[in-house]
C-alpha cells in the first residue's frame, strides 16, 4: 500500500423510506388496530398486546401513548402512518420478553433510573425507531437487531449489552448521552454497520469483560472521553471506522484477550483489531495501550493532542502500513515493558520525539519512515531495546537516533538524512550496532560517546557539516568498512583517552584532517585509505599512540602525517603518495616507523631507514612544524584598515552620528578619561585602574559597530592603541569544530586584533543555554585570559541584544568583571530614521520634498517594531527601494525632457508598502 493513499470509509447512516409492513392500513383479518376513540378500533398498545395472537400485527394510529408496555408473545408493533407518528411515553419504559418487531415508533418518557427499552429475551428487530431520553438494556440470552434507529438524550448510557446478549446495529445514531454511548459488558456481543456513535459525555463505545465488538464503516466522534475503551478481556474488530474529536484518548485499551493471527478474517478475529480506520483530532493521544494485544492496519492516526500511540505496562502491539502525523507531542511513545512491532509505515510532523522508548520497553520497526519530528527522531534510554531495519530518518533539528542509558539498540539497513545535531548519538552505557546505513547531510554523522563498544560496520558518511565519525572521550568503538566524504571538518575523530579499531575504512574530501587521534587515545588501525583532505591525513595530537598499519594517504593539504607533542604512534606497511609533505612532528614526538612507500611527495622527512621505496620526492629539505597557522586552524577574519583621520575628524564624525545622544555622551566621556590617563603617565604620575572593555547592548542596525571602528580610532590618536584597526568576528570564528580546536582557533583571532578593537558580535552565542559541554565555554575561557595577558594592548567589545548579553556576562563568574561599562543602543525614533534617509539621498544627489519627508515620518510610525526589526538598516533599504521606484516612475518619460530637479526630487509615490 502506498503510505497515505488510502481513505477509510466513512460511515452513512440511511434515511430509510417509509414502507408500511403488509396488512397495515388495511382491514383484514390478523391485524389488530389501535386508535383511541374510534369504532372497532382497540383503545390502547396494552389492550391490544392482550388479545393478539402469536405473530400478530399491531398498527397503532397517530398519537401520544403514556403506556408501560410489557410484551411477552412474538407480535409486531408499527406505526400506522410511519416512522415518527406515534410516541409511547410510559414511566417503566418498555420490556421486551419475546421476539417482537418495532417499527417506526417513538419510545420516550421513563423515569429516572428505569431503561426506556428493556429486552430480556428473544430475537427481536427494531426499524426507524427513535429512543429518547433513557437507556436501552439487552440482558440476558436475547438477541436484537437495531435498523435505522436514533438513540440519544439519554443518561449515563446510550445502550448496553449484558450477560450474553447479543446486537446488531445496523446504519442507526446513538447521540447526545449523558454518559458512555454504547456498554458492551460481560459475553455480550456487537456487530456495528454504517453507524455513528457522537457526541458522548464519556466514552463512545466501552468494551469489557468478556466482551465482543465488531464494526465496520462506523464513525465515533466528539466524545468526552476516549472515542473506544476496551478493558478486562474483551475483543474489539473495526473495520473502515473514524474516531474523531475524543475527548481524551480515540483508542485506550486497559487489557483484551489475546490478538488472533493477522490473516484471520475479521469475523472471526479477536483482540483489538483496526483495519482501514482513521484516529484524528483527539485531545489526547490517539491510541494508549496499558495492556492488551493490539492489531493495526492501513491505519492513520493524526492531529492528535497529546501523542500519537502511547504503549504501556505489558502491551504489545503490532502496526503495519499505519501513517502517525502531526502530533502535538511524541508520534510514538513505550515505556515499562510494552512491546512495538511497526512496519511499513510513517511517523512524519511530531512535536516531539518520533519514537521515545524507556524502561524496559522494546520496539521492532521495519521498512518505515519518520520525517520531520522536532526532537530527536528515534530516542531510547533506561533499559530500553531497538531493533530498526530499512528505516529512514528525513529531517530533525536534533538527532537522528539517540541511544542513552542502558539502551541497547541494533540498526541496519537504512538512511539518516538532514539531522541537525548527530545522525547517531549515543552516550551513557548504550549499546549499538550500526550496520549497511547510509548518513547524509547531518551536523555531525556519527557521535559515540558511551561506556560501552558500539560496532559500525558498512556505513556510509557523507556531506556531514562537522566531523562524520565521532568516539567521544574514554569511549570505545569498532569501525570496519565505514566510508566518509565530504566531512565539513574531520573525518574520524577519536577524543581523549577514546579506544577502538578502525579497518578497511575511507575518507575522501574531508574539509579538516582525515583521521584525527587526540590525547590518551591508542587506535589500532588497519587498511584505512586517507585522500584529498584539506588537512592532515592522519593527526596523532600530543600524547596520543595507537597502531597504523596498510594505511594508504594521498592527497592531503597538510603533511600527510601529523604526530604531535610526547605522540607515539606506530606507522607499518604505510603508503604517502601525491602530497606536498608527508610528515610534520613537534620536536619531542615519538613516532616509530616501518616499511614506508613514499611516492610523488615534495617534502619528505620520514626517516630513510623506514622507507622501502622513495620516488619523486626531494628527502633533503627538512619540514619543521612551526605550529598551526591561521589557514590551518579555518581563521578567516579580515582586520579592518587603520584609522587615517585626525583625533577633531573622529570626534565630528561621532557628533555627527544620527542619534545616540548617550552613547555619543559615554563614549566621548570614556575618550576623556583616556586623554586624563595619557597626560598623568606623561607627567609621571600613577594611572587610576582602568578598564577599557566594553559591552554594546541593542538591536541590530543601531550603529554598534560603526561606534567601535570610532572608538579604536580615537584610542589610536590619543596613543592608547598601537594601531586602532577593527576585527570583527562572531561565534563561528571563534569556536572550533572538535576537541582542542578552540582556545588555538580563539588565539588566532585575538592576535589578529592587538593594537586595536576585537569586536565579537551576537556573544552569547558562546554560551547557549543547557549547554555546559559546548565548544564556546572554551572561548570564553581562552579570550578572558588573553585580555588578562595583552591589557594594555587591546580593546574589547563584545555586543548583541540587551537581555542576552546580561546573560551572557552571568555565563561565567569572571567575566562581567573584565568588562567596564555597558553602553545601551536604543531603537532610533522615526524622525530619525527619517534624518537617516535624507542623509543616504543627500550623498546620492537625491531631494527629499517636505511632503516626502512627513510621509516618511509616518511610513515609519506605522512599521512594526518586533525583534527583526533593523532600525538604520530599514532606513538604508528604504532609500535603495526609493530609488528604484522613481526610476520606475520615470521609466515611461521622456528623459531627455526630463529636468535635472524630476531626476533628483523623491515623491511620496516612491514610498513603497511595508515590506521591509
Amino acid at each position: 500500500m502506498r503510505l497515505g493513499s488510502r481513505e477509510p470509509r466513512k460511515p452513512t447512516v440511511r434515511t430509510p423510506q417509509h414502507t408500511p409492513p403488509e396488512g397495515v392500513g388495511r382491514t383484514q383479518p390478523g391485524v389488530l388496530r389501535v386508535a383511541p376513540g374510534e369504532r372497532q378500533a382497540l383503545g390502547s398498545i396494552a389492550e391490544a398486546l392482550a388479545v393478539a395472537q402469536d405473530g400478530q400485527t399491531i398498527a397503532v394510529a397517530p398519537g401520544v401513548y403514556p403506556e408501560s408496555l410489557v410484551i411477552e408473545r412474538p407480535v409486531a408493533i408499527v406505526a400506522e402512518q410511519g416512522p415518527g407518528t406515534v410516541r409511547v411515553a410510559g414511566p417503566a419504559g418498555t420490556t421486551v420478553m419475546a421476539s417482537v418487531r418495532l417499527h417506526g415508533l417513538v419510545l420516550t418518557g421513563a423515569a429516572d433510573g428505569a431503561a426506556l427499552l428493556r429486552v430480556m429475551s428473544g430475537s427481536s428487530e427494531f426499524t426507524e425507531c427513535e429512543m429518547l431520553a433513557g437507556r436501552i438494556d439487552l440482558e440476558g440470552e436475547c438477541a436484537a437487531r437495531i435498523t435505522s434507529c436514533r438513540i440519544s438524550s439519554a443518561p449515563m448510557v446510550g445502550l448496553h449489552l449484558t450477560a450474553t446478549s447479543r446486537a446488531v446495529l445496523e446504519n442507526s445514531v446513538i447521540t447526545a448521552i449523558d454518559g458512555t454511548g454504547l456498554v458492551v459488558s460481560d459475553s455480550g456481543q456487537l456487530a456495528m454497520a454504517g453507524s455513528q456513535i457522537r457526541s458522548t459525555r464519556g466514552s463512545g463505545l466501552r468494551v469489557r469483560g468478556n466482551g465482543r465488538a465488531q464494526a465496520e464503516g462506523c464513525e465515533i466522534s466528539r466524545t468526552g472521553r476516549s472515542g473506544v475503551l476496551v478493558e478486562d478481556v474483551a475483543s474489539v474488530v473495526l473495520r473502515g471506522c473514524r474516531i474523531e474529536r475524543s475527548g481524551t484518548e480515540g483508542l485506550r485499551v486497559l487489557g483484551s484477550c489475546p490478538a488472533t493471527d493477522p490473516s484471520v478474517a475479521d469475523t472471526e478475529a479477536t483482540g483489538v483489531v483496526l483495519n482501514d480506520c482513521v484516529i484524528e483530532k483527539s485531545v489526547g493521544d490517539g491510541v494508549l495501550a496499558g495492556s492488551g494485544d493490539i492489531r493495526l492496519g492501513e491505519c492513520r492516526i493524526e492531529v492528535t493532542g497529546r501523542s500519537g500511540l502511547v504503549a504501556a505496562g505489558d502491551s504489545v502491539l503490532t502496526l503495519h502500513e499505519c501513517v502517525l502525523e502531526r502530533s502535538a507531542g511524541t508520534g510514538v511513545v513505550t515505556r515499562d515493558k510494552a512491546q512495538l512491532y511497526f512496519s511499513d509505515g510513517a511517523v512524519r510532523r511530531s512535536g516531539g520525539n518520533g519514537f521515545f522508548l524507556s524502561g524496559s520497553s522494546g520496539a521492532r520497526l521495519s521498512d518505515s519512515r519518520v520525517e520531520k519530528t522536532t526532537f530527536s527522531a528515534v530516542c531510547a534510554g533506561d533499559s530500553a531495546t531497538v531493533e530498526l531495519s530499512g528505516v529512514s530518518v528525513i529531517e530533525t533539528p536534533e538527532h537522528g537516533i539517540h541511544f542513552k542509558g542502558k539502551a541497547d539498540g541494533r540498526v541496519r539497513a537504512g538512511l539518516l538524512r538532514g539531522a541537525g545535531l548527530c545522525g547517531v548519538q549515543t552516550e551513557g552505557d548504550a549499546e549499538l550496532e550500526l550496520s549497511e546505513m547510509e548518513v547524509d547531510r547531518c551536523a555531525v554523522g556519527i557521535a559515540l560517546a558511551s561506556k560501552r563498544k558500539a560496532l559500525v560496520e558498512k556505513v556510509e558518511v557523507h556531506g556531514s557539516d562537522r566531523s562524520a565519525v565521532q568516539i567521544g572521550p574514554g569511549a570505545s568503538a569498532g569501525l570496519r568498512e565505514v566510508r566518509v566524504r565530504r566531512a565539513g571538518t574531520a573525518g574520524i575523530v577519536l577524543e581523549k583517552d577514546a579506544q577502538g579499531t578502525v579497518e578497511d575504512c575511507r575518507i575522501e574530501g574531508a574539509g579538516g584532517s582525515g583521521l584525527v587521534v587526540w590525547t590518551g587515545a591508542r587506535p589500532t588501525v588497519t587498511g584505512l585509505r586517507v585522500r584529498d583532505t584539506t588537512k592532515n591525513g592522519i593527526f596523532v595530537g600530543d600524547g596520543a599512540a595507537g597502531t597504523y598499519a596498510d594505511c594508504d594517504i594521498s592527497a592531503s593539504g597538510f603533511p600527510a602525517l601529523h604526530v604531535g607533542k610526547k605522540a607515539a604512534p606506530s606507522f607499518t606497511d604505510c603508503r604517502i603518495h601525491d602530497t606536498g609533505a608527508d610528515l610534520s612532528q613537534d620536536e619531542d614526538a615519538a613516532p616509530e616507523f616501518a616499511r614506508i612507500t613514499i611516492s610523488d611527495v615534495e617534502d619528505s622527512t620520514v626517516p630513510a631507514s623506514a622507507v622501502t621505496r622513495r620516488s619523486g620526492s626531494t628527502p633533503e629539505k627538512k619540514v619543521v612544524s612551526a605550529g598551526p597557522s591561521e589557514e590551518e586552524l579555518g581563521v578567516d577574519v579580515k582586520p579592518g584598515e587603520e584609522p587615517e583621520e585626525s583625533l577633531d575628524e573622529l570626534r565630528e564624525k561621532l557628533t555627527g552620528l544620527v542619534g545616540l545622544e548617550q552613547v555619543k555622551a559615554d563614549v566621548s566621556s570614556l575618550v576623556k578619561l583616556m586623554q586624563m590617563v595619557r597626560r598623568r603617565q606623561e607627567a609621571g604620575l600613577a594611572a587610576p585602574p582602568l578598564n577599557r572593555h566594553l559591552v554594546f547592548a541593542g538591536n541590530p542596525g543601531t550603529g554598534k559597530t560603526t561606534v567601535a571602528r570610532l572608538y579604536g580610532g580615537l584610542l589610536a590618536r590619543l596613543g592608547v592603541l598601537e594601531k586602532g584597526h577593527l576585527v570583527e568576528a562572531d561565534r563561528g570564528a571563534l569556536v572550533g569544530s572538535y576537541v582542542g580546536h578552540t582556545a588555538p582557533k580563539t588565539e588566532a583571532v585575538f592576535r589578529k586584533a592587538l593594537g586595536g578593537v576585537l569586536f565579537l558580535d551576537e556573544a552569547y552565542s558562546l554560551s547557549p543555554p543547557g549547554q555546559s559541554n559546548d565548544f564556546g565555554q572554551e572561548a570564553i575561557v581562552t579570550l578572558m585570559k588573553l585580555m588578562e595577558d595583552h591589557r594594555d594592548e587591546i580593546v574589547v567589545i563584545v555586543a548583541g541584544y540587551s537581555n542576552e548579553m546580561a546573560n551572557f556576562l552571568n555565563s561565567n563568574p569572571g567575566l562581567g568583571s573584565r568588562f567596564s561599562r555597558t553602553l545601551e543602543f536604543v531603537d532610533y525614533s522615526s524622525e530619525e530614521l527619517v534624518k537617516i534617509v535624507e542623509l543616504q539621498a543627500e550623498h546620492h544627489q537625491y531631494e527629499i520634498t517636505p511632503d516626502t519627508r512627513s510621509a516618511l515620518v509616518g511610513y515609519f510610525d506605522a512599521h512594526p517594531r518586533n525583534a527583526g526589526f533593523g532600525n538604520g538598516r530599514v532606513s538604508r533599504q528604504l532609500f535603495q527601494l526609493m530609488t528604484e521606484r522613481q526610476a520606475a516612475r520615470l521609466g515611461d518619460l521622456d528623459l531627455a525632457v526630463a529636468s535635472s530637479q524630476d531626476l533628483q526630487r523623491i515623491e511620496p509615490a516612491d514610498i513603497p508598502p511595508h515590506s521591509i
